[in-house]
């Protein structure tokens, strides 16, 4: 798989910001797919879901990895039924742009979220094979309440990269709300570098730049870059 070398911005790739952006954006399939919990869990938690989906993905691909490496479409379809389904895409897509999400159209809206998460299956699957077994994430704690009709969860954990290196804190931030009943993640923080507002700074300089619907189109076209047709 093609290195995502264009899929952020300059500022997001120098320095201490690209060690973060790349422990971030391999964050679920890199680090993730390992896991230590020190804590009891129920099976609708969602600690519980982490584990759960993280290790049904690394299961296939560790059984199928020499494939997968020579057909990117298979390995795109992989993260497709296993891991997507853990994020909440639109919500994210709608904290990214902010105000940008308000002023909006429906189109503008359907096509942002639609780019943002091909940039963030891309990204994943490349990250996906700097993977070697040694990283892996301890489960600290996990804080549940409830906003309105939905629940909202942290789930506070330690990115063990096994280079001798001190642990990462790393968050995740879910919500389960009343349409389906499931645990998605809509938000992560890495060392404190929060993705959401990260890539809202990211897309606001470009909005500024380009307009939204120029920035959705420099999306696309970065996107296929990368993804098969």
């Amino acid at each position: 798989m093609t290195r995502q070398k264009y899929l952020f911005p300059d500022s997001a790739r120098h320095g201490r910001g690209e060690w973060i952006w790349q422990v971030m954006a391999g964050l679920v399939l890199c680090t993730v797919l390992a896991t230590s919990f020190t804590f009891s869990y129920g099976e609708d938690d969602p600690a519980a879901v982490l584990d759960r989906t993280i290790h049904s993905a690394l299961k296939e691909f560790s059984e199928s990895r020499g494939r997968l490496a020579e057909d990117p479409p298979a390995l795109l379809s992989l993260l497709d039924r296993t891991v997507v389904p853990l994020f909440d895409f639109d919500r994210i897509a709608r904290l990214v742009l902010a105000k940008h999400w308000k002023k909006a159209s429906q189109q503008q809206r359907d096509a942002f979220s639609v780019e943002f998460k091909r940039l963030m299956i891309a990204t994943y699957s490349s990250a996906l094979f700097k993977y070697n077994g040694e990283q892996y994430v301890r489960i600290l704690d996990a804080e549940i309440k409830k906003k309105k009709q939905s629940l909202l969860a942290t789930v506070r954990t330690e990115l063990v990269l096994g280079n001798g290196s001190a642990p990462v804190p790393v968050d995740y931030f879910m919500i389960r709300t009343g349409n389906d009943g499931a645990w998605k993640i809509y938000n992560l923080s890495v060392a404190g570098l929060n993705m959401v507002i990260n890539y809202r700074g990211v897309f606001q300089s470009s909005i500024l730049e380009k307009g939204l619907s120029g920035t959705i189109d420099s999306l696309r076209e970065s996107n296929d870059r990368f993804l098969p047709s």
